[in-house]
């Protein structure tokens, strides 16, 4: 690997043999290889604190890497993860990084990674999720570390159970400065009705996140309500899952009066959810009022056949809103022709269409 100018890819996952030795001798590589990208070393659970802090040191030199998969290597804990933190505020090549369910990683290693993602300035994906050890004081630093990060688009933090409400406040103040994130998976975690308060209060104010995973969140109405008054006022948001998330005819009803205000959202994800006809028929009602919504995902209430009204209805709705936004408003304000020979300006075309 010194010396080879060619492989650009090597996957690794599953050798639990690999120990410290050979992280090291695997980073000496790196630090003299300019091709190779992307390296995967997930399920190596021999990889410990030593072996991480050699492979940190390469990143601080290597100038070619730009993927590298740590997932599922338990053996990595909180000095490995500050060696990794600190490899991170010196390397400008790097842009995912893979650290889920490295379970031995705590509250010190996570504040030292959050120190690290202020100053990083390349990564643009990471994944924590499934990562049981983080406090509230590693939420608050990871939190605090999103006011300040000006790169990353993607962050997955699924499976996290034990988020505090401390640490869902963290995350949402720092959803409200953040600039660049795009998209945040959530899905499977204790988010309840505290951590939707607290995004919820985040999307009033956010304007770039555009997915967002809730699924299997366990949200409940309270929860549904905060997420609603936080739609009706979002204009960047473009989808959001909800599956499995033991939403009730109450939380329908609040979401549906979210949905009616919101002029961003095409793609609502309620499947799973245990509503009934009261519920759908709040959701069928919100789209006589929306006009964005393209895509609704909901398991159909028991007795409603493929040819009933209602169904045809909300199929026809949909159609319509994808017919509308994505070829007749965009035919009629690209050709002068609709417009009298006029042209219209791009930033009032982008007006206009956030008015329909």
């Amino acid at each position: 690997l010194k010396i080879n100018q060619a492989l650009t890819s090597i996957n690794l996952s599953g050798c639990c043999g690999i120990g410290y030795k050979g992280c090291k001798a695997l980073a000496e590589c790196l630090k003299f290889n300019q091709t190779l990208t992307n390296i995967n070393l997930s399920d190596c659970r021999g990889i410990g604190d030593k072996g991480c802090k050699a492979l940190a040191e390469a990143l601080k030199i290597n100038q070619a890497l730009t993927c590298i998969n740590l997932s599922h290597c338990s053996g990595i804990g909180d000095e490995g993860c500050k060696a990794l933190a600190e490899g991170l505020k010196i390397n400008n090549s790097l842009t995912s990084i893979d650290l889920s369910y490295c379970t031995g990683i705590g509250d010190e290693g996570r504040k030292a990674l959050a120190e690290g993602l202020k100053i990083n300035e390349s990564l643009t994906s990471i994944s924590l999720s499934g990562c049981e050890g983080i406090g509230d004081e590693g939420w608050k630093a990871l939190g605090e570390s999103l006011k300040m990060n000006h790169a990353l688009t993607s962050f997955q933090l699924s499976g996290c159970f034990y988020i505090g409400d401390e640490g869902w406040r963290a995350i949402g103040e720092g959803l409200k400065a953040n600039m660049t994130l795009t998209s945040l998976d959530l899905s499977n975690s204790n988010v309840g009705d505290d951590g939707c308060k607290a995004l919820g209060e985040s999307l009033k104010t956010n304007t770039a996140l555009k997915s967002i995973n809730l699924s299997s969140c366990g949200v409940g109405h309270e929860g549904c309500i905060a997420l609603s008054e936080g739609l009706k006022s979002n204009e960047a948001l473009t989808s959001i899952e909800l599956s499995d998330c033991e939403i009730g005819d109450e939380g329908c009803k609040a979401l549906a009066e979210g949905l009616e205000s919101n002029k961003a959202l095409t793609t609502v994800d309620l499947s799973g959810n245990t509503f009934t006809e009261d519920g759908f028929d709040e959701l069928a009602n919100m789209l006589e009022v929306n006009t964005t919504l393209r895509r609704l995902n909901i398991d159909w209430p028991r007795g409603l056949s493929c040819a009933s009204n209602r169904r045809k209805i909300v199929e026809k709705r949909l159609n319509e809103n994808a017919v509308l936004r994505d070829r007749t408003v965009p035919m009629v304000l690209s050709n002068s022709a609709f417009l009298g020979g006029a042209e219209i300006p791009d930033e009032l075309k982008e007006l206009i269409v956030s008015y329909l």
